[in-house]
């Protein structure tokens, strides 16, 4: 399975950019996107490992009973 990657804007918006194979590919690249973030931005990246794009949605969409996201510490 491989690991996705999506930006997720300020409305909980999810929008795939990207999938890596490798586990260590897919961080370095979603650090390099973090990293070139403007602070006032309330933009965020994710990765999520998954069978397809849109299992990776479904597990990065916050649920009725909470606006969390999988993966937001």
């Amino acid at each position: 399975m491989p690991f996705y990657i999506f930006k997720v804007s300020a409305d909980n918006s999810l929008e795939y950019l990207d999938e890596e194979e490798k586990y260590k590919a897919a961080k370095e690249k979603v650090n390099k996107l973090r990293a070139a973030l403007v602070r006032s931005d309330d933009t965020s990246y994710r990765m999520v490992f998954a069978n397809s794009v849109g299992q990776g949605e479904l597990l990065l969409s916050p649920t009725e009973s909470s606006e969390r996201i999988i993966g937001d510490d």
